[in-house]
C-alpha cells in the first residue's frame, strides 16, 4: 500500500490544496445557481463527517447525508456540481503539484513485489479526482488493484479501521502488508497498531511533532532500494 499526496505526488502545501479546492468549488456553486455560503459550509461539514465516519456507510453517502441536511439542498442538486467540478476545474490543483521522477519506478516495484498494489490515499475523493492526481506523476488507477475513494471506504485516516478494511478486502494478514507513506500520524501509527510493516518517506515528511525514529524510513531513492531488496 502506498499513500499518494506528498508521498508519490509532491504538493506545494496541503493548506494550498484545500484553499484552491474551496475557491474553485465556490465558483462552481455560483455557476449552478446555488447559494455559495450555504453550500460551502455544507461541503466543509460533509468532509468533516467523512473524516470521522465510523463505518456502516460509504464516505460519499455520509458526506451527502450531512451536506444535504445542513444546506437544504438535495443530493440531486449537489452531486452534479461536484461531478462538474471534478471533471473540469479540479485540474487547477495541478498548479501546486511537483514532479516526482521516482513515482513510476516505485509503482512498478509495488506491482512486481506484491500480490496486490494499492494506492491508500485519504478516501474523500471520487476515482476521477484520484486518477487526475496520479496522472500528474505519470501514473493511472489501472496500474493498481485498488485506489481508495469515497465510494469504497467507510473510514478515513488515521482510523486503523481504514487499513483493516483494506486487509479484509484482499484477505491479507497485517504481517503480509507494507504501508508506504509520509505522515507519521495518518500512515505510520495506525498501521503499527495493526501490525502492518511500514516505510516512512522523508522527502516531504509530516510528523505532527510525533516521534518517528522507530519507523523504517528514508527518501524515495532509499525506498526504491528497500523495495528492490524484498523477496
Amino acid at each position: 500500500m502506498c499513500d499518494l499526496d506528498n508521498t508519490l505526488l509532491p504538493l506545494y502545501t496541503q493548506e494550498k490544496f484545500v484553499e484552491i479546492w474551496f475557491r474553485d468549488m465556490a465558483k462552481k456553486f455560483n455557476e449552478h445557481g446555488l447559494n455559495q455560503a450555504i453550500a460551502l459550509n455544507a461541503m466543509n461539514e460533509g468532509c468533516r463527517a467523512m473524516v470521522f465516519n465510523q463505518g456502516g456507510k460509504h464516505n460519499i453517502d455520509v458526506f451527502y447525508d450531512v451536506a444535504c441536511e445542513l444546506s437544504g439542498y438535495t443530493r440531486g442538486e449537489l452531486e452534479p456540481v461536484l461531478d462538474d467540478y471534478y471533471a473540469t476545474t479540479f485540474s487547477n490543483v495541478r498548479e501546486i503539484a511537483r514532479e516526482n521522477p521516482y513515482a513510476t519506478q516505485i509503482a512498478r516495484l509495488m506491482r512486481e513485489k506484491a500480490q496486490y498494489a494499492v494506492i491508500a490515499t485519504m478516501p474523500m475523493f471520487p476515482l476521477e479526482a484520484c486518477n487526475k492526481r496520479l496522472s500528474w506523476v505519470g501514473l493511472n488507477a489501472s496500474m493498481f488493484d485498488l485506489v481508495t475513494t469515497c465510494d469504497f471506504s467507510t473510514y478515513c485516516k488515521p482510523n486503523p479501521n481504514y487499513y483493516a478494511e483494506l486487509l479484509e478486502h484482499f484477505n491479507v494478514k497485517p504481517s503480509q502488508a507494507l504501508m508506504i507513506g509520509n505522515d507519521v500520524r495518518e500512515d505510520m501509527e495506525p498501521c503499527e497498531q495493526l501490525g502492518i510493516d511500514t516505510f516512512l518517506v522523508t522527502d516531504r515528511i509530516i510528523t505532527h511533532n510525533l516521534p518517528y525514529s522507530r519507523f523504517r524510513r528514508g527518501n524515495c531513492p532509499v525506498l526504491i532500494e528497500y523495495l528492490k531488496s524484498l523477496k
